[in-house]
């Protein structure tokens, strides 16, 4: 049940503290010492002058600066205060690093810390300038990028091709991060806005059915909450701006305001403001309805999802009898499927729905590589590197390719395209008129 502070929230959009300036930080670690000569804060003094890095930001004195600007300051911390994240976290949050590398930047000798106060901000260049100048140090004194407000470690191919790469300053500065709640809904919170000096976005308590909808609507909010520049969030939306940026059709429905407001925290949500959208002035009874008609009315004004979420139990039953009939494959796997034999499960990965090839099955445990799949966008996805591991209970589907050619299940997939294929059917009337005019 939601029991979150989101309903009775005023309807006011939130207003947002409005602070005079930004702090964030970036450290570099070893694999496991730096590279070069000399003192470690000395070579990141002399490389930032030397590539004239003191033209954008201004070296911070130890006196704290009030008036208007951009500085910066380096640190060398033992790692024993300012330790690596591990191993395992790093597999999923350690992006360019190699297995060894994994490894090795656990026993990283220094860790150089760059402070980053930003006062009074006209626009968004201090961010490109700090992450510049990280790019610099890291290649430099052979380190990896550890940001600390997206909680994300980045070689410096992989930091250069996120942060620099693109020109859209919102996207490659944050993350989004999603998991299960108790209630066996989801949340999904952004990382790295308070670089921007902007809130973080909360979107909680929606069911696996409405991630990526919702995906969306979270990718719109970080594409508009700053788009008044930094330190002045955007916290609401009028039903004719919505119309203009979602492209919605004149059909003459009311469009409800689109409005933040403050967002209740949870253990390891960012040292930043929270704000949710207020699903209150959309339709619905229960909080999850109202979810659904803000989707359909706003990000889903030509789909099905009311259909499908209307008869989710008929859903659940086939991919509950989904899961029965695939224990009945485990010998399958146990004995060795045929060459020309192929076992998919399709599971909900925290983020979207994949399919993996079943390669080992152990246990409760399934372990396979994903492979290619349509997305809704029509874009294929790429084909998995690494295996994966998944417990039983998190199989939507299977699919059982035979040698002859020949498919058993994904009977959740041909029930989802049977409700597509009746609506995209033509009335009655048209049918007749196609006809009469195909003679």
């Amino acid at each position: 049940m939601w029991t979150a502070s989101a309903q009775d929230a005023v309807e006011k959009p939130v207003e947002v503290a409005q602070p005079s300036g930004i702090y964030f930080q970036y450290a570099l670690y070893y694999a496991p010492k730096p590279e070069g000569d000399g003192e470690l804060i000395q070579r990141a003094n002399q490389l930032f002058h030397e590539n004239e890095f003191d033209r954008r930001l201004t070296y911070r004195s130890a006196v704290v600066k009030f008036t208007p600007g951009n500085y910066v300051e380096f640190r060398q911390v033992d790692p024993s205060e300012y330790a690596p994240p591990g191993v395992d976290y790093l597999k999923h949050k350690g992006f360019g690093l190699t297995e060894t590398e994994r490894e090795r930047v656990q026993k990283t000798s220094a860790v150089l810390v760059l402070d980053f106060f930003i006062v009074a901000p006209r626009d968004y260049h201090y961010l490109r300038a700090a992450n510049e100048l990280a790019a610099l140090l890291a290649q430099e004194t052979g380190g990896f990028v550890w940001d600390e407000e997206t909680r994300e470690l980045y070689s410096v191919a992989a930091w250069r091709l996120k942060r620099l790469a693109s020109e859209e300053i919102f996207f490659a500065n944050t993350s989004m991060h999603g998991y299960v709640l108790p209630s066996n809904n989801y949340r999904s919170v952004t990382f790295g806005m308070r670089k921007l000096g902007l809130p973080d976005l909360v979107l909680a308590e929606f069911p696996k059915a409405f991630w990526e909808p919702l995906s969306e609507m979270m990718q719109f909010l970080v594409a508009h909450v700053g788009i008044q520049g930094p330190l002045k969030p955007k916290t609401a939306w009028g039903a004719e701006e919505l119309r203009v940026l979602l492209g919605l059709p004149e059909d003459g429905e009311d469009i409800p305001a689109l409005v933040l407001t403050e967002a209740p925290r949870d253990d390891g949500d960012p040292r930043n403001d929270l704000l949710t959208v207020d699903f209150r002035k959309f339709s619905g009874e229960s909080y999850q309805e109202k979810q659904l008609h803000a989707i359909s009315r706003l990000f889903r004004p030509e789909g099905d999802l009311l259909e499908l979420w209307g008869e989710r139990e008929k859903l659940l039953e086939l991919s509950e009898a989904a899961r029965t009939a695939l224990a009945g494959k485990r010998g399958l796997v146990e004995k060795g499927l045929p060459k020309d034999e192929q076992l998919l499960v399709k599971v909900f990965t925290g983020e979207e729905y994949v399919w993996l090839r079943v390669e080992d099955w152990k246990a409760d445990t399934l372990e396979g590589v994903r492979v290619p799949d349509v997305t809704a966008s029509g874009d294929l996805t790429p084909e998995g590197e690494e295996s994966q591991r998944v417990e039983f209970n998190q199989v939507f589907d299977y699919l059982h390719i035979k040698a002859d050619g020949s498919e058993e299940g994904n009977e959740t997939g041909k029930w989802i395209k049977g409700i597509r294929d009746r609506k995209s059917v033509p009335a009655s009337g048209s049918e007749k008129r196609s006809a009469s005019e195909s003679k």
